[in-house]
């Protein structure tokens, strides 16, 4: 018994590590990708901007520079408002194999187009085997915590169940408030933003409205940490309600036979009926 979950803990770890390893990957390939393209493309901007004031005066370069920066960043492709540097390429990696997907940096290259598309034929199944094996094994880890305490304070078996659902959605709730809290205040977002865009980010929904601008270390690591727990803990909520799910399907199921049976009961009914009142008047007659 003792190696079998020692071998089952091995196995999710090294599921773990892979996905992580491919996260490195992915990032390393779309940085030496798209940072070239981004480094040529700034280049043009600030040649193009050095032909520009080439013929102004020296004394209105300065109010000149502002306005056409401006001008960049509103009508900027993502590879010069964002930089193509490994940390960032890990956030863009990992929105492509958990299909959040916010839009807010995108490949705009034939090479990285043609990379994203062989990435994520292997990055989604692989993650979503990852996160399908930790939510499973949170689920069991929560059902075991629940059966200790049932344990020592008593109760039923449905009790434990109604129990362990609740820690399960507590578990989530705490998560999603936690994520949030630091999103607003890294970010000096409004708490109900916060907790909008972690939702968002949980459902893996990615409208891309809103975006965190921190570009520290910390920041990005919390981020990956997050983002994956958030949806490990919102695929255990998803586990733990499955035997609802499939309880009330199989009750709709069972009462749609119980009343096509009886459909059918009276039905067969009234023909048999039918018949004998058929064969009477037959008898009658003769």
């Amino acid at each position: 018994m003792g190696c079998s979950i020692n071998g089952k803990a091995i196995a999710a770890f090294a599921t773990f590590c892979t996905v992580l390893v491919y996260l490195a990957v992915g990032a390393a390939i779309f940085q030496a990708i798209e940072e070239s393209h981004e480094n040529e493309q700034r280049k043009n901007y600030e040649q193009e901007l050095h032909d520009l004031l080439a013929d102004v005066d020296e004394d209105f370069h300065d109010e000149l520079k502002a306005p056409c920066h401006m001008v960049e960043v509103l009508q900027a492709t993502p590879n010069i408002t964002n930089s193509w540097t490994f940390a960032p390429t890990v956030i863009f990696c990992l929105t492509v194999v958990t299909t959040i997907g916010y839009g807010y940096m995108y490949p705009v290259t034939d090479e990285g187009r043609g990379f994203c598309i062989f990435f994520a034929l292997i990055g989604i199944p692989l993650f979503m085997a990852c996160l399908a094996v930790y939510a499973q094994h949170t689920a069991n880890f929560i059902r075991w915590v629940c059966k200790k305490l049932r344990k020592v304070l008593g109760g039923k078996d449905e009790e434990n169940e109604k129990v362990q659902q609740i820690v399960t959605l507590l578990f989530c709730i705490i998560v999603i408030l936690t994520f949030s809290a630091y999103l607003s205040y890294k970010e000096n977002w409004p708490y109900f933003d916060a907790i909008y865009f972690t939702f968002i980010s949980f459902t893996t929904i990615g409208f891309g409205d809103l975006y965190p601008e921190s570009t520290d270390t910390l920041f990005y690591f919390l981020f990956v940490f997050f983002i994956i727990l958030g949806l490990i803990s919102l695929g255990t909520v998803i586990e733990a309600q499955t035997s609802n799910f499939s309880t009330f399907l199989n009750f709709i199921s069972s009462t749609c036979e119980c009343l096509c049976g009886k459909c059918v009961t009276v039905e067969n009914d009234a023909v048999n009926d039918a018949d004998e009142l058929r064969n009477d008047k037959k008898d009658a007659t003769v």
